[in-house]
């Protein structure tokens, strides 16, 4: 399910989209809205290893960054 949402970040206002995901393990965003927004970043250890629903690792390999972000439903 993907709906609209708005992250709000040193005074600017970002519409995006999310997917709900009720079997999800955690919150992820994609490394490219990262940069295009350059939104802050910090080191997360140990670094978290997606896997796919077939129990696979992700392409993507390893998580090692995290952002805080206050996010908004509904944009």
């Amino acid at each position: 399910m993907q709906i609209d949402v708005r992250i709000m970040y040193n005074g600017k206002e970002i519409d995006a989209e999310a997917i709900l995901d009720s079997r999800a393990e955690g919150i992820y965003c994609n490394t490219s809205f990262i940069k295009k927004y350059s939104l802050p970043t910090y080191d997360i250890e140990p670094p978290v290893y997606p896997r796919n629903v077939n129990g696979t690792l992700n392409k993507q390999e390893a998580i090692r960054h995290a952002a805080i972000l206050r996010m908004g439903i509904g944009a």
